[in-house]
């Protein structure tokens, strides 16, 4: 008799306190629990501390991590295997997007909106949704039959209620995602079922270690604790770091002014004797004059602090309404509104925007296009000019604005300005309108920030939507009229 005979023969009271000891194989245990773990860190969104983008990675590694072991003992774990690899490059590639204005330039190629219950929402970040519940799905979806595949090798009826629960529970989230549910009353019991579902598998690990199958897992390579650090320092790294590389906007095309561009025209004349601020008429050339051509009023507002600095960098603002004479309407009026940032206060921004509401409360008017310059002089006291680029677009609230979004230059010596432009013409001439418009400045106090945000998204956004830390704005809003020669009255309203 040999040594393993005797031992099968012995009393298990008389067996080495070694062999009592010891507690029969669990090879699925670990590969289930890691699998189980990065289901419920995906699925499960927490907001804020940014566990919205830690605790997904950290799920999608495990999920990853949980398969690797098991992709060479069927097609649904291959399968699975592949989806959850797939799922942890989309949610990176995702986050890496969101660090960079690359995202918002895709999202303005792809364009158009998707309507939900809770309001519209961009056809590009759908489309992010439903490309990465879909992998999540396949995913599940090979688990699924992967295990399937290991009860009938190992001669028993498929215990797998709980994998196929998870599969019909994540598909029915990407529909739901698409409509907008929200609200406990649907999601808790949702989520209820979700949590039973996941403790079942969990579970579900001690029926397949005693099921008598042989599992064979797939040798690791690479530690599991280095490829977690490895890929959370990436994610970390895009947070983190990225965002500090775009924190300013390119600088825009500027040109060398030339020469003074500045005459003694009876028009600069005329519209200092109707008031016009010398010190923001001595910054219009010639070519910019012209706009005022024909005026027969004016009406200031606003302040401009000569000393000191504006809070956070934020400029100082003056408008000025001109009605002058049309021949096609009669009359139109010209706006003016001048911005002007201190020294000292130019190099210390990170971004600007500017929203222009032309027309708050819907007069019948025609308005055009809001036209901007900015000017500044560099240490050796040379002139230059930047145009400014605004587009026409809808704030929240549905009301028509123009936007522009620029970084002020770095190196400054004195004041910065900015000269903004449009016109208003009258549906009817002959009848006083008045005509309500808001200047709003945005103004990025913080070199980081994520996801990428430009200052026109803020400001689309609302006014008290973006965080003080990060962001500060201003309005000025201002009553004018739009009357005709005879009737304009610069201190009626």
């Amino acid at each position: 008799m040999d040594e393993f005979d005797r031992l099968f023969d012995m009393d298990p009271g008389q067996l080495p306190p070694e062999l009592t000891e010891l507690k029969p194989p669990c090879p699925w245990k670990k590969p289930m629990g890691l699998i189980c773990w990065g289901l419920a860190l995906i699925t499960i969104t927490i907001n804020g501390f940014g566990l919205n983008l830690l605790l997904p990675a950290v799920g999608a590694v495990l999920l990853w991590l949980g398969l690797s072991p098991l992709r060479r003992e069927n097609g649904g774990f291959r399968l699975a295997y592949a989806c959850a690899a797939l799922y942890a490059v989309l949610r990176l590639t995702v986050v890496l997007l969101q660090a960079t204005p690359l995202d918002g330039r895709l999202a303005g190629l792809i364009g158009g909106e998707w309507n939900t219950t809770t309001g519209p929402a961009p056809v590009y970040n759908v489309l992010w949704t439903v490309a990465l519940q879909f992998t999540l799905v396949l995913a599940v979806g090979g688990l699924w039959q992967g295990l399937k595949g290991v009860f009938r090798k190992a001669g028993q009826k498929p215990r797998t209620a709980a994998a196929g629960g998870l599969v019909i529970l994540e598909a029915l989230l990407l529909p739901m995602a698409l409509i907008g549910l929200e609200g406990w009353l649907l999601v808790g019991p949702i989520l209820i079922i979700w949590v039973c579902l996941i403790l079942s598998l969990r579970k579900l690990s001690k029926s397949l270690d005693q099921a008598g199958y042989a599992l064979r897992p797939t040798p690791a390579q690479v530690s599991g604790k280095l490829v977690l650090c490895l890929w959370l320092a990436l994610h970390l790294l895009a947070v983190g770091v990225l965002p500090l590389v775009f924190a300013r906007l390119p600088d825009g095309v500027h040109a060398q002014v030339q020469g003074e561009g500045v005459s003694d025209s009876p028009l600069r004349a005329q519209l200092l004797e109707l008031g016009f601020p010398e010190d923001i008429l001595g910054g219009l050339e010639d070519g910019e004059l012209v706009r005022f051509e024909g005026a027969y009023g004016l009406k200031k507002e606003g302040y401009h602090d000569p000393v000191g600095s504006h809070q956070d960098g934020m400029p100082s603002v003056v408008t000025v309404e001109v009605p002058v004479r049309d021949e096609k309407y009669g009359f139109h009026t010209v706006y003016l509104a001048h911005l002007r940032w201190n020294p000292g206060e130019a190099s210390g921004g990170y971004m600007e925007g500017v929203q222009i509401a032309q027309d708050i409360q819907g007069v019948t008017v025609r308005t055009t296009q809001v036209e901007g310059v900015l000017k500044w002089k560099d240490s050796a006291g040379t002139a230059y000019t930047m145009p400014l680029d605004f587009w026409f677009d809808t704030d929240n609230a549905g009301t028509p604005c123009c936007y522009t979004n620029f970084s002020l230059p770095e190196e400054v010596n004195g004041p910065t300005e900015a000269f903004l432009f449009w016109e208003a013409m009258p549906s009817f001439p002959e009848t006083v309108h008045l005509y309500n418009y808001s200047v709003t400045i945005a103004h990025k106090r913080s070199i980081w920030q994520y996801p990428y945000t430009l200052p026109s998204d803020v400001l689309t956004a609302g006014f008290y939507s973006a965080p003080s830390w990060q962001w500060r704005m201003y309005r000025w809003t201002s009553e004018g009229q739009m009357a005709p020669e005879g009737k304009y009255d610069p201190r009626k309203y």
